[in-house]
Parts: C-alpha cells; sequence; structure tokens
C-alpha cells in the first residue's frame, strides 16, 4: 500500500493541531489550578464536585452553629458560676445567722445581705446575652447541628438551674423574710439552700459536659472537612507534577510533527522545481 505525500501532510498537519491543543489545555492547567474548564470536559467529576461543594457549605454551617454554642456555653458557664457563688455566700451568711450569740438587730443586719445575695442571683438568672436573649434559655432548650448527625443543645433552661427541684429565688427569699423578723434559719432552710447548691452545681456539670461534646463535634467535623477538602482538590484541582509533565510530552511531540511537516515542505519544493 502506497501512502502519498499528501496522506502523510495531512497526518502531520493533525497531529500539530493536536498536539498544540494539548499544550494550551497543559498551560491552562497549570496557570488556572483548575484540572476543567467546563462541566462538560468531565461530567462525573464534575457532578462529584457539585455534591463535595454541598458537602462543604454544611460545613459551613457546622461551623456556625459550633461558633454560637460555644459562645451560649461560655455565657451560661459564667453565669451559672457567678449564682453558685452568691449561693454559697448565702449559705455562709446563714450559718452566721444560726449562731445563738447573734442578737436579733445582727440578724436583721443579716437580712439586708441576704437581700442582696437575692437580688445578685435573680439578676445573674435574668441576665441576656449580645443579642438580647436569655443566657439560661426559656424551656425547652433548642438543639442544633455542630457535626454529621451530632446535635447539640444550645444551652441550659431557666427551669433547670432555677425551678426544677426547688425554686432558688423563693428559698433565699423565705429566708430572707425570717432574718428581716430576727429569726434563725432552721435546720430544714439549711437542707433547702443545700439542696439549691446541687441544682445548680448539677447544671454546672451539664455544662461542662455539653462544652466537651461540642469540642469532640467540632474536632471531628474538621477532619471530615478536611477529607472533603481533599477529595475536591483531586477532583478538580491540577497535579501540577501532571500536568507539567504533560506539558513536556505534548511540545516535544509538537516540535516532532512541525519538524516532519518541515521536512515535508522542502521536499515539495523540490519536487515542483
Amino acid at each position: 500500500m502506497r501512502i502519498s505525500s499528501q496522506q502523510v501532510f495531512d497526518s502531520s498537519l493533525q497531529s500539530i493541531q493536536q498536539h498544540t491543543s494539548d499544550v494550551v489545555e497543559a498551560q491552562r492547567q497549570i496557570s488556572s489550578g483548575q484540572k476543567y474548564r467546563l462541566a462538560s470536559d468531565d461530567a462525573l467529576a464534575a457532578g462529584l464536585g457539585v455534591q463535595i461543594a454541598w458537602d462543604k457549605s454544611q460545613f459551613a454551617m457546622f461551623k456556625v452553629n459550633q461558633d454560637h454554642i460555644n459562645a451560649s456555653l461560655t455565657s451560661t458557664d459564667a453565669q451559672l458560676n457567678s449564682i453558685n457563688i452568691a449561693l454559697t455566700k448565702f449559705q455562709q451568711m446563714m450559718v452566721q445567722a444560726r449562731n445563738d450569740a447573734l442578737g436579733t438587730d445582727n440578724r436583721k443586719l443579716l437580712g439586708q445581705q441576704a437581700a442582696a445575695l437575692h437580688d445578685a442571683v435573680s439578676q445573674f438568672a435574668h441576665a441576656k446575652d449580645a443579642n438580647g436573649q436569655n443566657i439560661l434559655r426559656d424551656a425547652p432548650v433548642p438543639s442544633t447541628l455542630v457535626a454529621p448527625a451530632v446535635e447539640l443543645e444550645t444551652g441550659i433552661s431557666y427551669n433547670e438551674v432555677m425551678v426544677t427541684g426547688q425554686d432558688v429565688l423563693t428559698v433565699m427569699n423565705d429566708i430572707r423574710v425570717k432574718l428581716d423578723a430576727g429569726t434563725a434559719p432552721s435546720d430544714a432552710d439549711m437542707e433547702n439552700v443545700q439542696a439549691v447548691l446541687k441544682q445548680v452545681t448539677r447544671a454546672q456539670v451539664k455544662t461542662g459536659l455539653l462544652q466537651n461534646q461540642l469540642d469532640a463535634a467540632t474536632e471531628s467535623a474538621e477532619v471530615q472537612k478536611t477529607n472533603v477538602e481533599l477529595q475536591r482538590s483531586n477532583l478538580l484541582d491540577t497535579d501540577l507534577a501532571t500536568a507539567t509533565a504533560s506539558l513536556v510530552k505534548s511540545n516535544a511531540l509538537l516540535q516532532a510533527a512541525q519538524s516532519v511537516m518541515t521536512k515535508l515542505d522542502v521536499n515539495t519544493l523540490f519536487q515542483k522545481l
């Protein structure tokens, strides 16, 4: 089978066009950092890239929720700590008021101290955050997603701290009334204050547990986010080593094709002469 000069010429021309296209594409990938220019370049990769982009938006939402809960729990922990300190001082004041050597007038003075501590606890319990919401939440406390398949409560409810079991403010006020009248607190009063202290402590423990769970969920979400980023990069970002090797190869093939074409042009010119 004989191959004409025209066939060799056409083949060389197609080769030049193909290798030129390959060189341009390799240069585009290197300069842009993107493996594909259009979704149609690789429909499967583009589809997976859309899924990964959606996953990334989910992790962005998780981060917002994590920051929100972290701020809420930090504020809650601070308020609970303040309430605990005030109740501890209230309990110490009650022990002092039960001293038999303390007269009626001195107990009335302690009643003023009890009123101040009652008001302080009330202020701590009804404090608001920067958004104007109660730090101790109105029941029920909502939950929110902080990581894939992980939901956490956004805080602690007011009732859980101040009402459930014993009404903290009522217990404190009843004792204040007795002290204002010059009457020493009873054993039952001491037990009630001890009970509300335990109630607040349980809320502090729960807050700490939620903070630990949030830390674990945040760390897990960061690991998964990193994996998602790696998948996206593998799918859509240029592998510089591969693209550079492809550019070198395409350049070499292009130069070879151009060399063949040059020789064909010279031969054809001599034939015409």
